[in-house]
């Protein structure tokens, strides 16, 4: 091979040698950049669904308060029937004290806050998750969510056949609330302080003196369906229990995954 051969294979040898490098480099620079967007993604979508968890425990707070009150005004109400039924009190003071005791349970449901969820299954983001989050997130919003979600329709049910068949006085209640903005109601909005109109008041005594709701109010199904909807409640709150416990593990993993990843 001549000097002038030699020179020209040096020239191309080097020639393809920059290129090669120029497109390798090139391919790793946008694998870097890649990489870089993509775990800033990630830790935006991490962050995300902790302030979904978040928001979920502010909900299950306000639901568990709804289910404290409705076992304690249920349970205070299955008293006052036994010492009726006892004749241990007249039936004013019993229906006084059911006046008292207001509306029993205001039916607040869970529904989790998934749409960060969602959005990762529908772009395929989940799959940079690691498996045992995954898994975890899987069975937060799609076997518990099923569970509870199917509670919440039951005792939905079962407190609006209490109220409308066997617990009339919580309609007329509800109504005469909404008219003094009374006691705090967050189904209408309600969050007024005060007393009832005596106006009010003495539409509870007609409507408690009348002979078929005396009947209806001293009568076995209202005892057995109070009994039925605090058992309900209880229940329910079996149902948010497991739902906090699972939403806790999973916020738990995922801090400890995202600080790992920003040290």
């Amino acid at each position: 091979m001549n000097d002038f051969n030699r020179k020209l294979l040096i020239k191309y040898t080097v020639e393809f040698v920059v290129i090669v490098l120029g497109i390798s480099v090139t391919f790793w620079i946008d694998e870097w950049n890649r990489n870089r967007l993509e775990k800033i993604q990630h830790i935006k979508d991490l962050s995300s669904i902790i302030d979904d968890l978040e928001n979920d425990s502010l909900t299950i707070n306000r639901v568990n308060e709804a289910l404290l009150l409705g076992d304690y005004k249920t349970n205070s109400m299955i008293n006052l029937i036994e010492l009726m039924q006892q004749d241990k009190i007249s039936y004013k003071t019993y229906y006084d004290s059911i006046i008292n005791l207001g509306f029993l349970y205001t039916y607040q449901t869970f529904f989790m806050t998934d749409a960060t969820y969602k959005s990762l299954i529908s772009n395929g983001r989940i799959n940079l998750f690691p498996q045992d989050i995954h898994s975890m997130m899987n069975k937060y919003y799609e076997a518990i969510a099923k569970r509870v979600y199917d509670n919440n329709q039951i005792v939905d049910d079962i407190a609006l056949r209490y109220y409308n068949y066997y617990h009339p006085y919580s309609m007329l209640f509800a109504n005469e609330n909404n008219n003094n903005g009374v006691v705090s109601d967050v189904r209408f909005g309600i969050y007024g302080t005060g007393e009832f109109s005596d106006n009010s008041k003495k539409k509870f005594q007609r409507f408690f003196e009348n002979d078929k709701i005396k009947s209806n109010y001293t009568g076995i199904e209202f005892y057995s369906n109070t009994i039925n909807l605090r058992n309900r409640i209880n229940v329910y709150s079996e149902r948010m229990r497991e739902v906090d416990f699972e939403r806790t593990r999973i916020s738990e993993s995922i801090r400890k995954y995202l600080q790992a990843l920003n040290n």
